[in-house]
């Protein structure tokens, strides 16, 4: 498994630092950190530029990749997807800070569901009603992980050959599906057909995304300004 930390364009440099401090205890094949580029100048691209290289001195186990132009979040998981060679990846953005797991146990876990694909921790508890973001519709009992409609982006787990897929193949109808790959789940859960039951093409979309979130494992979002 590979470690991807996401960085948007961010005002605030400490939150990346409490980010890598709360990742797990895990022995990761590579560690990446994603800088998204900049399209502006002047002042800030100066102090963006500076906050880079500082994050990179400080931190020689990762690999920095910054990108040139400014391609959101999207686009910049398409692109590890296809540098890395891991089976799977463990993506955090760079606001958000991991509560306490034990990642190898969860790895164990996941290998007992061959239909799971993307493995997310929310922020708080999900109800069996679901939220905006979240559609519930089965469990994996004794494992820890609900099966379900949507995921958040902000910290998960993902098959990475499974993930450049829905990268690569996927519409980009609205600027947020452009930019998150969440939102393409948001959008087709928020369509007529959708909320009129067509379980069939429900379950249909299930299985291109193959999402679960863990039931008691959340994280902080640090909710970084940006420019």
């Amino acid at each position: 498994m590979d470690l991807v930390i996401a960085g948007a364009i961010i005002k605030d440099y400490t939150m990346i630092e409490k980010s890598i401090a709360s990742l797990p205890d895990y022995d990761f094949k590579n560690k990446f950190i994603l800088f998204d580029g900049y399209n502006g100048s002047g002042l800030f691209k100066d102090q963006y530029n500076a906050y880079k290289n500082t994050i990179a001195k400080k931190y020689p186990d990762f690999c920095v990749i910054a990108f040139r132009e400014n391609i959101y979040f999207r686009d910049m998981i398409e692109q590890i997807c296809r540098i890395s060679e891991a089976e799977r990846l463990f993506i955090i953005q760079d606001d958000v800070i991991a509560h306490k797991m034990d990642l190898k146990q969860i790895e164990i876990q996941m290998n007992y569901l061959k239909d799971l694909k993307i493995l997310c921790f929310p922020h708080k508890y999900i109800s069996p009603e679901g939220t905006g973001f979240f559609e519930p519709f089965d469990d994996s009992y004794p494992l820890p992980f609900i099966k379900c409609h949507g995921f958040t982006e902000r910290i998960f787990i993902c098959d990475r050959k499974n993930m450049l897929q829905i990268c690569e193949t996927k519409p980009k109808n609205n600027k947020m599906e452009k930019r998150f790959i969440e939102f393409i789940y948001n959008t087709a859960m928020k369509k007529s057909r959708w909320k009129e039951n067509y379980e069939d093409e429900k379950e249909r979309y299930w299985k291109d995304f193959g999402c679960y979130f863990h039931h008691d494992i959340y994280h902080t979002h640090q909710v970084g300004k940006r420019p």
